[in-house]
């Protein structure tokens, strides 16, 4: 299972009734994870003022200290991507600032990712490690794409994470042998497929409930999830879900894209063998999900 963060359960299996009958029972509902966009994020608007203060619709889950990477920006005058790695100052937890001359013009929009501070050289053999600005929130096995790296050899293009040493590192296994390090400023990436924390039920079959509650930033706001389960923590495949509306209708198609904040109970089918469950992202944008799970012993 590597590094991924799994949420399991303790208790007794089942109870028996007076007839002999298996009685399921659910368990609590667990955080299966809050799960952040995974491409740029939008921007509303940023202040004519120095520093400028930028305004999301959504809260940005920003720390004060924090290093962003501004992709794109429109009439502020300093351009926000003039200097795109910049410095964040909390101010809500739907603004901050940054130290950007716009006393010309503000901002009408704009966009920004995750800054990459260092990639620095290995030895022969040893994978290359990626230092970014903020957390980032990345498990084992989530992929990014990384732009300007500007290490030899290249880190660019899209990378999956084979280790996640600390909250602000991640380690990508398929490039070793870094002779020169990358760029401390013009590097950096989004997130493109993801995964949540993973639900372990053990030795239950029954029946279960995945919620899943999306709230959305400035358009374009998008994304696109499977339901996956795994025998073994490493094969993962999408498992049978139902809507409340029609409980006995099951699929294991994506559940399509997420446009609007909603709230949305998908039923898992009993009697389909899987131990782990989790949820894949994709295509993500300005799309932020909070997700429990529940499961029926038996």
């Amino acid at each position: 299972m590597g590094a991924q963060h799994i949420v399991g359960f303790g208790g007794s299996v089942a109870e028996v009734s007076t007839y002999g009958a298996l009685l399921g029972r659910p368990r609590p509902m667990t955080s299966l994870g809050v799960i952040r966009p995974g491409g740029s994020e939008q921007i509303v608007s940023g202040t004519q003022a120095s520093p400028t203060e930028i305004t999301c619709l959504a809260p940005h889950g920003l720390t004060t200290g924090d290093r962003i990477f501004f992709t794109a920006s429109t009439t502020a005058n300093a351009a926000l991507t003039a200097v795109p790695q910049q410095v964040v100052t909390v101010t809500s937890t739907t603004k901050f600032t940054v130290p950007v001359n716009c006393g010309v013009a503000g901002a009408t929009a704009g966009a920004y990712d995750y800054s990459i501070l260092t990639i620095p050289a290995t030895a022969v053999g040893v994978p290359a490690t990626v230092n970014v600005g903020r957390a980032h929130g990345l498990r084992v096995g989530d992929t990014v794409t990384i732009v300007a790296s500007g290490s030899t050899p290249s880190c660019d293009g899209a990378q999956i994470v084979t280790a996640v040493p600390t909250s602000t590192s991640f380690v990508i296994g398929a490039i070793t042998n870094i002779t020169a390090p990358g760029s401390a400023t013009a590097a950096h990436y989004s997130k493109t497929t993801f995964y949540s924390d993973v639900l372990d039920r053990g030795a239950a079959y029954g029946g279960g409930a995945l919620v899943v509650t999306s709230l959305i930033g400035t358009a374009p706001a998008t994304v696109t999830c499977n339901i996956e389960g795994s025998v073994d923590g490493t094969a993962w495949f999408n498992i049978p879900y139902s809507l409340v509306a029609t409980p006995r209708t099951f699929v294991v198609t994506a559940l399509g894209a997420i446009t609007t904040s909603v709230t949305t109970t998908y039923l898992l089918q009993e009697n389909v063998f899987w131990r782990y469950a989790r949820l894949k992202q994709a295509s993500s944008t300005n799309v932020t999900l909070t997700l429990t799970a529940t499961y029926i012993e038996g």
